[in-house]
């Protein structure tokens, strides 16, 4: 198995048969993550990184909740299929952040556009991904739908959901900022604020 991503929550490893596995991280594991890539960024106390890995624990076990009790389509997710308790094999699928490289602006916008589209129809089940992480949280899947890769930190509670729309999260510099082209960031974030506000 070859490693081919890692995230807070998990590490993605390529079982070669268009599926990837979603291995969670050991708490010792998760501790060097969040140091070496996560706590360089917070202005947080050293010591507050326990506290980090208890939260990834329980916004993964909300998840798994919110997945069991909302009736989201299993393709909208990249069909996860848990091995235990939190480890998963998913469809392998192309990661917005490489969309976005090979296409042109018109091209991209559109991406956005189908994005909207996706997480109004999931909104409509009472789910969001928190902070909309376009870049990193979703992928194109082979038939050319957008799909939630990674399934970590979904929300229902309105008041969370609520707070999400208000702070505009997707105008933050690790969401919009992810985006390269300028042209289409501009357009992602004008078109959030008027669909999700």
């Amino acid at each position: 198995m070859k490693k081919i991503g890692q995230g807070w929550q998990y590490s993605v490893y390529d079982l070669g048969n268009e599926k990837v596995l979603k291995k969670f991280h050991s708490w010792t594991k998760a501790y060097i993550v969040i140091f070496k890539e996560i706590f360089p960024f917070k202005n947080d106390s050293f010591f507050e990184i326990p506290s980090f890995i208890k939260d990834m624990k329980r916004k993964m076990d909300d998840s798994l909740r919110i997945i069991k009790t909302k009736n989201i389509p299993n393709e909208w997710m990249a069909n996860p299929r848990f091995i235990n308790r939190y480890d998963f094999e998913q469809d392998k699928v192309m990661p917005l952040h490489d969309i976005f490289e090979k296409l042109n602006t018109e091209e991209s916008k559109e991406i956005i556009n189908q994005f909207i589209s996706f997480n109004k129809k999931i909104l409509e089940i009472g789910v969001i991904d928190k902070s909309f992480n376009i870049t990193k949280n979703y992928g194109i899947n082979t038939t050319g739908d957008i799909v939630l890769i990674d399934i970590g930190e979904l929300y229902d509670d309105l008041e969370m959901i609520r707070k999400q729309f208000n702070d505009r999260v997707w105008d933050k510099s690790y969401v919009a900022g992810c985006i390269k082209n300028i042209e289409v960031q501009e357009y992602f974030i004008r078109e959030m604020d008027k669909n999700f506000i």
